[in-house]
């Protein structure tokens, strides 16, 4: 990603997670996903599921959409 090349290393770094997170979001949402863009991000930093939330078929479908 061209725009990035200029960037120190952390700033990239937090600027693809948060890209990874809102894209893994949206596109989730679109489905019928009910999860906060905190909670998304949660799943996806931590591997963990959400509280309170269904699981079926969380982990593989977060892990499709993330584009690391």
């Amino acid at each position: 990603m061209k725009f990035l090349q200029n960037l120190d290393e952390d700033i990239k770094r937090n600027l693809l997670a948060q890209l990874r997170n809102l894209w893994t979001h949206t596109s989730t949402a679109i489905e019928g996903n009910t999860l906060t863009l905190g909670e998304t991000a949660f799943v996806l930093e931590e591997g963990l599921t959400v509280s309170g939330k269904p699981v079926e078929g969380s982990r593989r479908r977060y892990r499709a959409c993330a584009c690391d």
